[in-house]
């Protein structure tokens, strides 16, 4: 059971006129270590550590608030200091937060992570029991009424039967698989999403394809549409993504070297530029492009979401997205 103390939204010039996304999903603070050297099992590395807003959910919001899309989280945070930093951070952004709940009584979801000096990550730990109080319930109580146009983003941090429950809403939802354990809590449910994000673990854990090459992307992707996802994308990190479109047609974009200094955050700005793009009525194949550069921008970040993403910052860095 949950009794959640009600959030006062800033004021948001930005989101007038209605939503156009709605995400439901993860919110938490992200702990990272980033080590100068190797990290060595079992000692102590010299780096830094540093902890900032994350959640899968919390920062494609952000990200799509950052390029102008007007955006409302669904979440929950628990009744303490880290609960109240992400809900301030995240009303900061320019996300609608009146539907982020603090929970009395509960930890708010904390994820910890270690890097090693290419940037990549090397473990992490995550504590999100908080999410399984986003119950159905809850959903039906706290999501804010479709307006025309709204898509629903949702990621797979969500119990089995809160993701069944709103995507039997019949909204243009968008998905984010999250994790192998996790993604398999849509499976049963792919024709009721529009657009599905992947990467190539989770993408071989719902096709049975195994996804090391892009030929094997454009595979898997086409098999997901096959299995009645209308578009679909399908990450391969460093080599690029795979993406098929709702009549069937596919391709792969590579990806280009970039200085990367932290890879946490850039499969999320990948999913928000993507929709940010379709949103603007870009093609798919467009819209890819405008993901991929977004992604880029973020790499360049020590956090998950780049303070330096923007619209006009998406353009300077790919000019033929104008």
């Amino acid at each position: 059971m949950y009794s959640p103390m009600p959030v006062a939204d800033a004021p948001q010039s930005s989101m007038e006129g209605p939503l156009a996304v709605t995400v439901v999903g993860g919110a938490n603070m992200d702990v990272g270590a980033q080590t100068e050297a190797p990290l060595l099992p079992g000692d102590s590395t010299p780096g830094h550590i540093h902890y900032a807003p994350g959640g899968v959910g919390r920062n494609i919001a952000e990200n799509l608030a950052r390029l102008g899309v007007p955006v409302s989280l669904l979440s929950v945070v628990g009744d303490d200091a880290f609960g109240a930093q992400l809900i301030a951070s995240t009303t900061a952004s320019g996300v609608k937060t009146g539907s982020m709940l603090r929970l009395p009584g509960q930890r708010t979801a904390t994820y910890l992570s270690m890097h090693g000096p290419d940037g990549d990550m090397a473990l992490a730990v995550n504590d999100m029991a908080i999410l399984e109080q986003l119950t159905p319930a809850c959903c039906a109580q706290h999501l804010p009424p479709p307006a025309p146009g709204e898509w629903l983003l949702l990621d797979c941090n969500l119990q089995a039967a809160t993701l069944a429950y709103l995507l039997s809403l019949g909204r243009t939802t968008v998905v984010d698989a999250v994790s192998v354990a996790k993604c398999s809590r849509v499976q049963a449910h792919l024709p009721a999403v529009h657009l599905l994000k992947v990467n190539r673990l989770e993408a071989e854990a719902l096709t049975g394809i195994a996804v090391h090459t892009p030929a094997d992307a454009l595979h898997a992707a086409q098999s997901l549409h096959g299995h009645g996802v209308s578009r679909v994308l399908v990450s391969l990190g460093a080599k690029g993504v795979g993406w098929c479109d709702a009549d069937g047609s596919s391709d792969f974009l590579a990806a280009r070297p970039v200085p990367v200094v932290n890879t946490t955050g850039a499969g999320d700005a990948l999913l928000a530029g993507v929709v940010a793009g379709l949103q603007q009525q870009m093609p798919l194949s467009q819209a890819v492009v405008h993901g991929r550069s977004c992604a880029e921008i973020t790499l360049s970040s020590t956090f998950a979401n780049s303070s330096e993403l923007s619209h006009a910052a998406v353009v300077r860095h790919n000019p033929s997205l104008l």
